[in-house]
């Protein structure tokens, strides 16, 4: 059961508005809020290793909150399913920093679980989007 202090998330888009919030923040307590408890959670980050478990997920935001710079997001939807207890989401994460040009989107599934304490990521893998194919043109005489 979720204790008084934990956020209990009633929707799997209310816990991937935190997970992004917490993302914003560069706050790994309340990133870490999001994750399930259990054990068997994983995280593929851009180009990266997976990283399962709850202290080796924590380990690698904390990395990433610490050498990164602050960003902005825009969360571009493709899908959203729910089946049960379980919720995919499919979604392009445009982001931004102040210091450099925006880069290519990333492609991102992130899924949920329905728990005692409300929905939980169990999975967050990214990685970057191919970038959009050249079209040839043509010239018609």
């Amino acid at each position: 059961m979720a204790s008084m202090t934990e956020k209990r998330f009633h929707t799997p888009r209310e816990a991937e508005t935190a997970f992004y919030a917490a993302f914003i923040k560069r706050d790994v307590d309340a990133m870490m809020a999001v994750w399930a408890e259990s054990g068997d959670i994983s995280c593929v980050h851009p180009l990266g290793q997976i990283v399962t478990g709850r202290t080796a997920v924590r380990d690698s935001w904390e990395s990433i909150f610490r050498n990164s710079p602050d960003m902005q997001f825009m969360i571009t939807e493709r899908s959203r399913t729910q089946n049960g207890e379980i919720a995919v989401h499919i979604v392009e994460e445009h982001i931004r920093t102040k210091s450099e040009p925006p880069t290519a989107p990333m492609q991102v599934t992130n899924i949920y679980r329905l728990t005692e304490g409300g929905w939980r990521m169990i999975l967050h893998h990214a990685s970057p989007a191919s970038p959009p194919a050249k079209t040839e043109s043509k010239t018609l005489h």
